[in-house]
Parts: C-alpha cells; sequence; structure tokens
C-alpha cells in the first residue's frame, strides 16, 4: 500500500509538471499560442515555418488582428516539407530540416537555433503599447534582439551616412530624398530578418539596447530567413515579396542624362555626336519641365510645343537612325489651378501634401487614382513610343506633411514607406499589360520590400559632388542591393555642382564614372555649374584626357555584357545580387566585414574606386582562401594580404578570383548591335572554374516560358581542361553556331580593356559539348 501511494504521487507529480500553462492551437506548420496573464498587449503568439528556412514570428493582442494580411509578402507557406511542431510545459519547438525555433513559456522569447542546435540569435523583450491616435489606431511596436558577438549587420535601405555595417549604430528608417528605407537585414551570422512593417522604423544598436521599433502597427510580424550565405537568405525573401522581372539587354547599357535637354534639336545632337564618335550609348534622359509651362505644369502630360514640337519624330528618329532608347521623368504631383489637377481634385485623388515647385500629390494608395494617372502617362509617353519611365519624388519628399495626412487606406502615418511601392507597381502591371513585346522599365527615388518585383531601379537621389560623397555612395549602394532589391544606381559625378572644366571635379568624375561603369545600372546624371541647368554633362564635357578614359570605361561595360546579362539571368532565376559587399563571398573572413570601399561584381570580380583626390595608389584588401589576378596586368596574388597597387588617372583597380570565367563579347555600339561572336573566354586559372553563358530575345516576355539557351563552361585546373557542355534550351534567332576564344590570363595576355586578345586556342561550337586542353 505504501508503493502504491507513493506510485499515485510520483504520476500526479508527472501530469501536473507536463501541464500546459498557456492553450494552443496548430497545424501542420503553424501554432498559435496564448500565453495568460501578461503585461504586454501581446496576447497570441504564432510561428509559422514558410518553408524550412523561413519562420514567420507574429505578435497581437487578438486572433482578429493576428489575422491581417501583409502588403508585402504575397506568397503562401509552402506544403509537403518536413515540419514537426512540439509542445512542452515551458516552451514550444518548431522544427524543420534547416531550424530549431523555441518560443520560450511563459516570456514569449522566441529563439532561432540551426539544425545542429547553435543558436542563430534570439528575441528579448516585445512591447505593444496603444499609439492614442484615434485615425491609425493602432500600436507602437518594439521588439528587442539579443544580436551575436562578432556579427555584422547589412542592409535596412540606402542612407547618406557612410555606414556598411550597422552593428553599434542607429538609424532612422523612412522615406526622403537621397534616403530610401526598406526594413530588410543580413547578419554574417547566416540569417536575415524582413521586419513587416510600413511606418517610420528605428534600428539600434547602441548602448546594450539592441531593437527594432515602429510607430504604428497591427502587430508585431517579422520574417527569419536562414541561408547561411546572403544568396540563399536573398532568395528567401524573394520566395516570400516577389521574384525580379527580366530588364530588356539595353538596360544594361550606358545611360546619358542631364538636367536638363532643352529641346527636341539638342538631345538629338547629343546621340547623333555619341554615334559620331563611337562612344557606346542606349538610352537617353528627358529629365522634368519638358513639358508646356515648365515649373507650372507638372503633371501635364504634354510636350511643350515649342521645345519638343514633334515628340513621335524625335523618338523615330532615336529609334531608326540611331538605335538609343528614351526615358522621360514624370513626378506623382500636378502643378495647381492646371487641367489634370483639377482631374484629380475633383475625383478626390489628391492627398493634402505638397513638394516640390508647389504640386500637389496624388493618392497612389487609391487604386482608381492609380488607373488615371497611368492613362496619363500612357497617352502622352508610351503611345508615342518611350521605352522607359523615370519616375521622381516618389517618397513622396516631403515627410512632415505625408505623416499628417490621410490616403485610401487610412493613415498615411501607418503607410508612411510605401508610397513609391503602391505607385510603380500599378504602372509596372501596366506596362505588361500595355505591350507583351517590352520588357518594362523603371527609374525611381525611392522603394520598400517587394518593389524588386516591379522591374524597378533605384538612384541615389540629389547627392553632393565632392571625394566625400562618392565614397558615401560606396556603402549606400551596397546596403540597399542587400536588401533584395539589386539593380542601383547614383548620378555619376553628383547631382547639383561640379565644373567640367575644373580640372579637380575632372577627376573627381573620372573616379565616379570608373566607379558607375560597376553599379548594377550605368548612368550619368547631373545638374553642373553654374546652376542654370544648361551646362553640359555629355563624356566629351571633361576635356580630351577625360574622355578618352570615360570612353574606354564604356567600352569595357559593352565588352563585359555577355557577363554582365548572364548575372541577370540569375538575379531574375536564382536569387542573386550582381553588386555584392565582401561577406556575400567570403562571410568567413571576418576582415572584410567593414571595408565600405571595395565590392564584388558578381562573384568574379572585385572592384576597388578610388575615392581620395590625387591619389594614385590604393589599399587593396584581398580577401582570404584564394588567388587573386589584377585585372590590369595578369600578375597574381595571394589572398589573405592588402597590396598597395598602382591607380593611375585612367586604372581604377581591379581584381579577378582566380578559378573565374569571364566571357567577354565584341565591341559594340550599344547593347544588341550584334549577337555576341566571337566570345573571348578569359580563364584565370589556379582553381576550378564554371560560368554558364545565357542568351534569350533581349526583350519581351517568352523567356519566362523557357525561350533562352544555357551553354555551361568549366574549366579544371588539375587536367587544364576547358569543357564547352551541351547548349540547353533554344529560341528564336538564336546564334545557332557561335565562336570561343579561350586565353588564360597571364602577365602580358588577357589583361584590361585591350581589343580581342589572341586566343590561346579557339572552338567553334554548334551547340554540342566540346572541349579543348591548354
Amino acid at each position: 500500500m505504501k508503493y502504491a501511494s507513493a506510485l499515485l504521487l510520483v504520476i500526479i507529480v508527472f501530469t501536473f509538471s507536463n501541464c500546459k500553462d498557456y492553450s494552443s492551437h496548430k497545424t501542420a506548420n503553424e501554432i498559435i499560442v496564448e500565453i495568460p496573464d501578461r503585461d504586454s498587449h501581446i496576447k497570441k503568439i504564432r510561428l509559422t515555418a514558410y518553408s524550412p528556412a523561413v519562420i514567420k514570428v507574429e505578435g497581437a493582442p487578438s486572433d482578429s488582428l493576428l489575422q491581417e494580411e501583409s502588403l508585402i509578402t504575397d506568397s503562401p507557406a509552402k506544403k509537403n516539407f518536413y515540419c514537426k511542431i512540439k509542445e512542452n510545459k515551458d516552451h514550444v519547438l518548431v522544427v524543420t530540416s534547416r531550424l530549431r525555433v523555441k518560443l520560450e513559456i511563459p516570456s514569449g522569447i522566441v529563439k532561432f537555433y540551426d539544425s545542429d542546435s547553435q543558436l542563430l540569435v534570439s528575441e528579448g523583450v516585445s512591447e505593444l503599447q496603444k499609439t492614442g491616435d484615434t485615425v491609425d489606431n493602432g500600436y507602437k511596436i518594439k521588439q528587442e534582439f539579443n544580436w551575436r558577438k562578432g556579427e555584422a549587420h547589412y542592409g535596412l535601405g540606402q542612407h547618406e551616412n557612410g555606414v556598411l555595417d550597422y552593428r553599434g549604430h542607429k538609424i532612422n528608417l523612412y522615406q526622403t530624398n537621397t534616403k530610401i528605407s526598406i526594413p530588410v537585414l543580413l547578419s554574417t551570422k547566416g540569417y536575415g530578418l524582413l521586419w513587416d512593417n510600413y511606418s517610420e522604423t528605428v534600428y539600434n544598436d547602441k548602448n546594450d539596447n539592441s531593437y527594432i521599433k515602429s510607430e504604428v502597427g497591427d502587430k508585431i510580424r517579422y520574417y527569419f530567413m536562414y541561408g547561411p550565405d546572403f544568396d540563399s537568405i536573398i532568395g528567401c525573401y524573394r520566395n516570400l515579396t516577389g521574384k525580379v522581372p527580366m530588364y530588356p539587354k539595353w538596360a544594361m547599357g550606358f545611360f546619358q542624362s542631364r538636367n536638363r535637354y532643352w529641346t527636341q534639336d539638342e538631345l538629338l545632337q547629343v546621340v547623333e555626336k555619341y554615334r559620331q564618335k563611337e562612344i557606346p550609348l542606349d538610352a537617353i534622359v528627358l529629365d522634368y519641365m519638358h513639358w508646356e509651362n515648365g515649373t507650372d505644369g507638372f503633371g501635364s502630360f504634354n510636350f511643350d510645343k515649342e521645345a519638343v514640337p514633334n515628340p513621335e519624330k524625335m523618338i523615330n528618329t532615336l529609334h531608326q537612325d540611331y538605335n538609343c532608347k528614351i526615358l522621360t521623368s514624370s513626378w506623382p504631383s500636378f502643378s495647381k489651378g492646371t487641367k489634370n489637377w483639377k482631374h484629380m481634385k475633383d475625383k478626390g485623388y489628391l492627398m493634402d501634401v505638397t513638394v516640390g515647385y508647389n504640386t500637389q500629390v496624388y493618392d497612389a494608395y487609391n487604386p482608381d487614382a492609380r488607373e488615371l494617372y497611368w492613362k496619363m502617362l500612357k497617352d502622352t509617353y508610351l503611345e508615342r513610343g518611350v521605352d522607359g519611365l523615370w519616375f521622381d519624388v516618389t517618397e513622396p519628399e516631403n515627410k512632415e506633411q505625408l505623416e499628417k495626412s490621410t490616403n485610401y487606406l487610412g493613415s498615411s502615418r501607418k503607410y508612411l514607406n510605401t508610397y513609391a511601392l503602391f505607385h510603380t507597381r500599378s504602372m509596372y502591371n501596366n506596362l505588361v499589360e500595355y505591350n507583351r513585346e517590352k520588357r518594362p522599365y523603371i527609374l525611381t527615388r525611392s522603394a520598400f520590400a517587394g518593389q524588386q518585383k516591379y522591374g524597378t531601379t533605384c538612384w541615389s537621389g540629389d547627392i553632393g559632388t565632392s571625394f566625400e560623397a562618392l565614397q558615401k555612395q560606396i556603402p549606400a549602394g551596397l546596403n540597399f542591393c542587400a536588401t533584395g532589391i539589386p539593380y542601383w544606381t547614383t548620378d555619376i559625378g553628383g547631382y547639383a555642382g561640379g565644373k567640367p572644366d575644373d580640372p579637380e571635379y575632372r577627376e573627381l568624375y573620372v573616379r565616379w564614372f570608373q566607379y558607375g561603369t560597376f553599379c548594377p545600372v550605368f548612368r550619368t546624371h547631373g545638374r553642373r555649374h553654374p546652376g542654370d541647368r544648361k551646362t553640359p554633362n555629355e563624356v566629351w564635357s571633361y576635356g580630351s584626357e577625360a574622355e578618352s578614359i570615360l570612353t574606354d570605361y564604356i567600352r569595357l561595360r559593352y565588352r563585359l555584357m555577355p557577363y554582365i546579362y548572364s548575372l541577370s539571368r540569375k538575379v531574375s532565376s536564382e536569387g542573386y545580387t550582381i553588386m555584392r559587399n565582401l561577406a556575400f563571398n567570403f562571410r568567413k573572413d571576418t576582415n572584410v566585414y567593414n571595408i565600405k570601399d571595395q565590392f564584388m561584381f558578381g562573384d568574379e570580380m572585385l572592384i576597388n574606386p578610388v575615392i581620395k583626390s590625387g591619389a594614385r595608389d590604393r589599399s587593396v584588401y584581398l580577401p582570404e582562401g584564394t588567388q587573386w589576378y589584377n585585372f590590369w596586368t595578369g600578375e597574381s596574388y595571394q589572398g589573405g594580404q592588402s597590396v598597395t597597387v598602382k591607380a593611375p588617372m585612367d586604372k581604377m583597380p581591379i581584381f579577378v578570383q582566380a578559378g573565374s570565367i569571364i566571357p567577354f563579347g565584341p565591341n559594340l555600339q550599344y547593347a544588341t548591335q550584334k549577337k555576341a561572336d566571337p566570345v573571348e573566354l578569359r580563364i584565370y586559372s589556379g582553381d576550378d572554374a564554371s560560368f554558364t553563358l545565357y542568351t534569350d530575345e533581349n526583350d519581351g516576355h517568352d523567356y519566362k516560358s523557357g525561350a533562352f539557351s544555357l551553354i555551361n563552361i568549366s574549366y579544371d585546373e588539375d587536367d587544364e581542361t576547358v569543357r564547352i557542355g551541351e547548349r540547353e534550351g533554344e529560341f528564336p534567332g538564336m546564334l545557332e553556331h557561335r565562336t570561343f576564344k579561350i586565353i588564360r590570363v597571364e602577365p602580358g595576355s588577357g589583361i584590361g580593356i585591350a581589343k580581342p586578345a589572341k586566343a590561346d586556342t579557339t572552338i567553334h561550337y554548334n551547340g554540342n559539348a566540346k572541349q579543348v586542353s591548354f
């Protein structure tokens, strides 16, 4: 009897020790937990395994708010993958093949582990506090995180602060000129975070107080994304928010722009001169105030009858005589008193927000307003043959008024950072439907998470014209691209200032141009002194010496077109990023974590801009674990060291990683002038190498249904053999027979921008596998 009583006591204790002090509801890959008697407004916590590598975390006061849908994620959770949810009295565990995620009870803290149970990151305290605002009727949101010692953080958008690694920093995320805020974070510990909130947000990692907080929201919601490599993390992000469409091939070429061209004759003469001088060019930009009434005609959506008397003829001449594309600028705002302003106002489509030149912003959150704006664009520009659209001031830039305004969805404070997302989404979708033969191209000054889905390039706004401004552009662009939006550009030379006949400014312009050659989109723009918007900004404007150097870099960009276009295919199909901070490729080399003035262009090329006035050499860190070749000389160096290399005015230091294959095409005047043949394959030996050469119709949407070809090229270091695999796929107009010139890079061979070099051997290729040994 004594033993029976003891056994009964053990059973009772065991039963009570396994009783849950919380309620829960779970499905195959999701669990909702309610923890009673919490001081916080967070009563419900939901963990959803979206895929083996992605976990969504939500905290809300109620089930109804928990169900509020996202504006930026549009992919449902995957099904049919391994996911096990285990419950205990003091925690919930979500296990996939890649992650172990623990929700602790009663604290509600979530911790993330890899499949080997190594801690990646842990939450701290979570907070929701009522804003007290009757308009937005939401919560102030704060989530503390316990970052790991030694990890670096990248992303958060484009900020002109000179910061690359945000550890130890605080940054406010809102939109304005030169500032693009995107709540996406990459960590060198191998994970990323997508913070799903649309209001002004703060990332803070100062004074041992690490958190992300937002001004307005219905709940805490973020996505944890595991790589561990950065490309995999960004692949997860794009699976959630949208893949990147292919650009037309011409968008990989050179864009000429300035503030501004005054007449159609002036614009045509500039393009004609590029062609006469045989300087490659693909697009020219017609900036603002090309419409009637200039500064009083914003939103008129027309062409000034004196300056551009025959826009159709101008555009046809560009297309037919010069094989050049054109972009036109428009703002999301209307001059007060104009016909279109009255039309928008009468329909209630305007917001109480005024931006530059006293223009009033339209309500891009209203679908009917967006359709009216689209019709205006279409009738004026697209019907006349304009090739791309430049949307300026899409923040919109008056944050103070925007915060106080309301829009179609409600409080603008709640949706503060998303104006450009709504505007470009509508314009892109309409562009796709309008012309199925063309891929849309949009240039815009602002962006938000998910905007990569809508074919947009962002540029860095009205930046300064100094070496200090150039220095800040490099980490700004790298962090922007680290948010998963891959196409970014800068006003080469800066926006406002700089005299083309000033030797000091000429030096800056050349150095900036060399850097711009290796930005994802290659574009010059600016408003030069004396500031009357009539000062030239063309390649020949900076003197004969500069013209020669700038022309060589444009030619280099075009010779690299097979390489660049193949990388753009990886962006669209593999979650890839072309412009990469060094941690993308060398995450295990802690020396690269805060290198702000070097980056990778693809996986092969290490770009090292010259960012100091008068510098004719610079120190370059060569990441460890590989050998590196000087692009200009063919000399090789061991990685894991800093070297000082020469940097005369005509040469920005460039290195190529051993174990690389880079395809060079012929010299071109524009991207689609002729098919890339012959292709020069530069082999950087020292390790095995591979590259996949991509070709398609250069435009249109048939690539989405398989109208493209892939040729896998490899180099085996052991037997010094280059193998060109059997061609995969086909498309109308495909080059059936092509020539590959194989060149092993070494001092004096396969170097620099030079004309096609003498080949070590040549392969005549008809689509069947071939190989050749050195």
